[in-house]
């Protein structure tokens, strides 16, 4: 069923509210759909002064990616849903959909294997295409310098390799890497981002994660409600599955990370243990592959002075909720009070709303998600 049919039955059968804005993205995909579908016009060959001559082929210059599209806006308001809809249900095999800090971490792995290499990127990006005509990134979101770096080289080698982009972002593209480190050789990027997609934002005004947290009893108000450690205990000892350790540390990316306790299916960390020190994504992505649930105890408000570790909290949580694991962790405060810092406003607004969600029935109740790689 194409993809606007299928909205359109979701809204005649109640699972989802008829939203214009939504609507808007949903008919910008739905081109994207049929042009994909489209028969692929034959590659042009190129031209040359002895082109054609002794036999030889000439190189056929590469086919130009179907328009993508840049879906952007407030946080709760259907970005991935509607992405992952369409990722879906479009009857093609060379896609590949990945979160934003997944693709990156692709990347940097691929160009260390490729160190000595030159123009390792359209080595990369070439042998991606042979499998990829459709990427979708969800959360496109700039923060790192050398991932600022790498972008303009990266998505020119993807579109000139014919690969259409379809990305989520909360941010619109000109704000991206906003105030980075010389951000000046970033905007280039932003220019490609700009011609090889449209840029939709979905404007509409509601946050679709709050209302499901508040339509439904929340399954984690008595995890809220915690507060001494033997309530913690009981919590544990009533969703672990398999042996129960207690003070073992475990092995993730290849050095080991204290635990209070952990089980097959459950870890409990400290706050300090997994933010307050040296911790890089790819641990996050590690443990939210390995466990269903993540326990975090000792959390604390989030000043000015804990900046770095407000910042990997974001990315545990960016990890925990794509994967959609269990996330529990008890505080003494609301969590609007979480952040009281100055840099990462922005990005906890999104965050508040995530974990709303995550206190919801239907976050509860969702299967373990297992995001296509290109690994």
């Amino acid at each position: 069923m194409p993809l606007l049919e299928h909205y359109q039955e979701a809204v005649a059968e109640g699972r989802i509210t008829r939203d214009p804005a939504q609507l808007k993205a949903i008919n910008l995909l739905q081109a994207i759909w049929h042009g994909l579908l489209a028969p692929r016009p034959e590659q042009p060959k190129k031209s040359g002064l002895f082109g054609g001559m002794f036999g030889k082929r000439a190189a056929a210059e590469p086919i130009p990616p179907v328009k993508g599209a840049y879906i952007w806006g407030g946080v709760g308001r259907g970005k991935t849903w509607i992405m992952d809809t369409f990722y879906s249900r479009i009857p093609i095999a060379e896609k590949r959909r990945m979160h934003y800090h997944h693709f990156m971490f692709f990347i940097h792995g691929e160009l260390k294997k490729l160190s000595n290499k030159d123009n390792p990127l359209e080595l990369i990006v070439a042998e991606m295409a042979k499998d990829t005509r459709l990427l979708c990134i969800d959360e496109f979101h700039v923060l790192d310098i050398v991932d600022a770096m790498l972008l303009y080289g990266l998505l020119d080698a993807m579109f000139k390799h014919g690969i259409t982009l379809v990305t989520t972002s909360n941010r619109v593209p000109d704000d991206l890497y906003l105030n980075g480190l010389q951000r000046e050789r970033f905007i280039p990027a932003i220019g490609l981002i700009k011609k090889y997609t449209t840029v939709l934002e979905l404007d509409n005004q509601v946050d679709y994660r709050m209302l499901k947290q508040m339509g439904e009893d929340s399954f984690l108000e008595d995890a809220a409600a915690i507060q001494a450690e033997h309530e913690l205990e009981d919590k544990f000892a009533e969703i672990a599955q398999g042996d129960i350790h207690t003070g073992h540390d475990i092995e993730v990316q290849g050095r080991h990370l204290a635990t209070h306790k952990v089980a097959d299916n459950i870890v409990w960390f400290d706050f300090q243990t997994l933010c307050e020190t040296a911790r890089s994504t790819r641990d996050y992505i590690e443990l939210a592959e390995r466990f269903r649930y993540i326990m975090l105890s000792g959390m604390h408000i989030l000043s000015t002075e804990h900046e770095e570790a407000a910042r990997r909290f974001l990315n545990l949580l960016d990890e925990l909720y794509d994967r959609q694991v269990q996330f529990i962790f008890p505080t003494n405060f609301p969590l609007e009070d979480l952040y009281q810092g100055e840099k990462l406003k922005f990005e906890f607004q999104r965050a508040l709303s995530r974990l709303n969600e995550m206190r919801s029935v239907s976050y509860q109740s969702s299967e373990p998600n297992n995001p296509n790689t290109l690994h």
